[in-house]
């Protein structure tokens, strides 16, 4: 947190002397005159103190947790692991602050919808919400949806006594900002990986893939010497939810979603690979009812052991060792993502919490964010495999003591290294855009040609970057 100047000066001038009185006694003749500058230090502290102006004292003044007593918040969140971090702790925030709180949570997309409702109608009672920055702040800042933080982030007044803003990931920070500013603090960083059920492979003596051919052949192989009993892969097939998945097989082929000049480039040779591989493994290896499963559907079908291997977001770790929900806690191995022509290309994404520029109390949400996003919550995910924005959690005792899997850990910080954070199309409006790249992914799973369903996707893409460059420039075409 923010010193004041002056008093940390004074802080420093005092306390060197201090303990130098003290190292040579008092009764000695250096200790006399250490004694005698001490007393110095004082005085020159006083006066400097003195001097001071008013705004200092009051951005100094004691902090007051339940300064918003009585206040009430309604927070709209999706349906994730961190959740179950967070639900059974509320009551000690309310505690800390007096500050009541009350929340919704839908699933993934149909989260995504309710949050721009609320935010669209200008009525909403919603006061914080989660938000992927690389999903959606873009369209909610230009809409003026959500508030400014830089200003909580330098008031003392408001700051809690045990939040630390200066472990943050400077690489989640930055996801959260626009034109210089903050709007969202990280609750957690995500990349995906590869995760598989090294029972099935050391049954059909196999060896964990590290390239896409090697992926290809690990899922055909469990698929057809198990006669489809077990599923050699499974992938998020649903549209839109398998957009970020595709997006590490897009780049990891070369591909890219725009080109120098701006328009869609997802019908260029290495998308199109990169469309018809993803989707012939969840076509040839995966469930027959791909297509429907996002996230949820995908990892319940992993942790039943019905499938030799799942790509998916590595904070799902939580669920894959947890014997409570899972059939292969302590069965489950972890990778990057296998190598393609490009090499191994994943994405880095990033949940956290912002404030709705309506909310009723935004001085209150202000607390509860940084309740939310400090150590203590961030330390119990992280050692639930919900990985942290923050370094002090990586770095703590505490995980370095835990019995986490090394390859789950070595995959993890190794994709954060090799990763990218273009894990949508780079536009405004991206739920749009995602409908247009998963309307292609359903296309080709279900059989369709992955070169005319690429080259719809991009004219569909290209109309969505040509409606916001007009407006931009204040036309309409």
């Amino acid at each position: 947190m923010r010193s004041n100047g002056f008093v940390l000066v004074i802080e420093k001038l005092v306390h060197g002397e201090f303990s130098k009185v003290f190292r040579m006694g008092h009764t000695t003749r250096a200790g006399a005159n250490a004694l005698a500058r001490l007393t110095f230090c004082a005085a020159a502290a006083l006066l400097l103190l003195a001097c001071e102006p008013r705004e200092a004292d009051e951005r100094s003044a004691e902090f007051d947790p339940r300064r918003f007593e009585g206040a009430h918040l309604t927070l709209l969140l999706n349906q994730h692991p961190w959740v179950s971090i967070l639900e059974p702790r509320l009551e000690e925030f309310q505690e800390l602050t007096g500050v009541t709180v009350s929340f919704e949570v839908y699933p993934e997309e149909q989260y995504r919808t309710k949050r721009t409702v609320e935010m669209r109608s200008g009525v909403s009672e919603i006061d914080l919400f989660m938000i992927m920055p690389g999903n959606s702040l873009q369209q909610y800042y230009v809409n003026g949806w959500v508030r400014p933080l830089d200003g909580y982030l330098t008031d003392d007044s408001l700051m809690l006594p045990a939040f630390d803003p200066e472990p943050f990931l400077e690489t989640a920070l930055r996801a959260g900002r626009r034109n210089e500013t903050q709007y969202v603090l990280p609750l957690l960083a995500e990349t995906s990986i590869l995760a598989y059920n090294r029972t099935i492979l050391e049954r059909y003596e196999l060896e964990p893939p590290r390239t896409m051919e090697e992926l290809e052949h690990v899922a055909r192989e469990v698929h057809e010497r198990s006669d489809g009993e077990v599923y050699g892969i499974t992938l998020r097939g649903a549209g839109a939810a398998a957009t970020s998945q595709w997006a590490g097989f897009l780049h990891s082929f070369g591909g890219r979603w725009v080109d120098e000049d701006g328009a869609a480039a997802i019908a260029e040779e290495n998308a199109v690979e990169a469309l018809e591989f993803y989707a012939r493994l969840v076509r040839n290896y995966g469930p027959r009812h791909a297509t429907r499963n996002g996230w949820y559907e995908s990892t319940a079908l992993f942790m039943s052991g019905r499938a030799a291997m799942i790509y998916d977001a590595n904070i799902f770790r939580s669920h894959y060792e947890d014997p409570a929900q899972s059939d292969v806690a302590g069965e489950v191995g972890y990778a990057v993502l296998p190598t393609g022509p490009a090499g191994s290309v994943p994405h880095m994404s990033h949940w956290g919490l912002a404030i709705s520029a309506d909310a009723e109390y935004p001085e209150a949400a202000w607390l509860f964010i940084q309740w939310a996003t400090g150590r203590e919550l961030a330390l119990e995910a992280h050692l639930e495999g919900i990985s942290s924005a923050r370094s002090d959690v990586w770095d703590s005792a505490e995980f370095a003591e835990q019995n986490t899997p090394e390859d789950w850990d070595a995959a993890t910080t190794r994709s954060y290294d090799l990763a990218v954070h273009t894990w949508n199309p780079p536009v405004k409006n991206v739920s749009q855009a995602r409908d247009v790249v998963g309307r292609a992914i359903v296309e080709v799973i279900l059989g369709l040609d992955a070169e005319q369903a690429a080259a719809r996707a991009a004219e569909a893409l290209d109309a969505i970057i040509r409606g916001e460059h007009a407006e931009n420039n204040g036309r309409t075409e």
